[in-house]
Parts: C-alpha cells; sequence; structure tokens
C-alpha cells in the first residue's frame, strides 16, 4: 500500500506503437503508473480528465511540433505537471522551444533507458515543481 502512494502518474504521448507498447512497461517497473495514449486529442482528453505528475510527450505526433499543444494543455490544465519531450529529430529550434515551454528535460530517441528513468525520477522526487502562481 506504501509503495503504491510513492508511485507518480505518468501520461505517455507517442504516436509509434513500438514505444507505446515496451516503454510503460519499463516505466512501470521503476515505480511509474503509466496512460499511453497516440494522439493529441485521446492525451488532450486524458489531461482533462485525470491527473498526472508527469508527461513524456513526443513532439511529431506525426505533424511535427504538435507535443508542444500537449504541453500547453498540461499546463493549462495541471500546472504541477513536470513535462518532458522525446523524439528522434532533435533540433537547436526546438531545444530552444522545450526551454520556453518549461520542459524539465529533452531526450532523444532512441533514448537511454537509465537516463530517462533517472531523469525523471530527479525531477519528480529531488526537485518538485514550484507551487504555480
Amino acid at each position: 500500500m506504501a509503495d503504491e502512494l510513492l508511485r507518480k502518474r505518468l501520461l505517455l504521448v507517442d504516436d509509434e506503437i513500438g514505444i507505446r507498447l515496451t516503454l510503460p512497461r519499463i516505466l512501470s517497473k521503476h515505480g511509474f503508473d503509466v496512460t499511453s495514449v497516440a494522439s493529441v486529442e485521446d492525451a488532450v482528453n486524458e489531461i482533462r480528465t485525470d491527473s498526472f505528475d508527469a508527461l513524456l510527450s513526443d513532439l511529431n505526433l506525426p505533424v511535427p511540433n504538435q507535443g508542444f499543444r500537449v504541453i500547453e494543455e498540461m499546463r493549462r490544465f495541471q500546472p504541477r505537471c513536470v513535462n518532458f519531450v522525446l523524439t528522434a529529430y532533435p533540433a537547436e529550434a526546438t531545444a530552444m522551444q522545450a526551454t520556453r515551454h518549461h520542459v524539465a528535460h529533452y531526450f532523444t530517441k532512441p533514448v537511454d533507458v537509465a537516463e530517462l528513468v533517472g531523469t525523471i525520477h530527479k525531477k519528480l522526487f529531488e526537485n518538485p515543481p514550484p507551487d504555480p502562481k
């Protein structure tokens, strides 16, 4: 029971089926309760109906930079949620845009799982987000 209270809720948004099938299992083994969706619309529905501690969103869903729309909705409805980007197409412009969207970390596919889990844990447990203003 105490272990369940420590589990953080994470919303994974990625249009790649392989990512949605494998990453939630890995994250679950590392203490996350994962909800996985494939589209911006599904992500927005989840954001409006459930609460999350973290968001891990692909940028291209499949339209380039649509992940920022998901992040904007999360910041609007759940400002204390910690947001992460996952992309196969890193670029300086999107990294800068991620900074403007207050993204906690910008991961590049293929992602190193130990780095992913460690970084998310660090941002959630060691450095909780400040109270929204």
